[in-house]
């Protein structure tokens, strides 16, 4: 698998219901690494793009928390979804200012995984 599926994938278990487990994220952090040693690149790719798509369910998720999956989004569905951010320029994007609004809610909503992610990544 591709950098960005592995990324986005680990990624989108903030806005799960139940998540990671501890456990798990050496295992996530060792096959994100395999493919890209650098942190820098693999933080760019959190941020940029897989916070910048979350920010609308990030706003979404309060008044609608129901609607986040329980375990986790399946492989399809990521698939897709990366495949659709990346078929328009990145400040087009930002025309929907709900996505300016939420982007610092997503930041909130990921940072435990991000965390835990960085830790895994650097200490494995």
């Amino acid at each position: 698998m591709d950098l960005d599926f592995k990324v986005w994938e680990a990624i989108s278990y903030a806005w799960t219901e139940i998540g990671l487990g501890d456990d798990e994220y050496p295992d996530i952090a060792k096959s994100i690494r395999d493919i890209e040693p650098n942190w820098e690149k693999v933080n760019s790719i959190i941020l940029r793009d897989v916070c910048s798509s979350f920010a609308v369910d990030s706003i979404l998720v309060i008044p609608f928390w129901m609607m986040m999956p329980d375990w986790s989004y399946d492989e399809g569905y990521i698939t897709q979804r990366i495949r659709r951010w990346k078929s328009r320029p990145y400040w087009l994007h930002f025309i929907n200012p709900i996505r300016i609004l939420g982007y610092p809610i997503s930041l909130f909503f990921s940072y435990g995984v991000r965390k835990k992610l960085k830790y895994a990544f650097d200490n494995t």
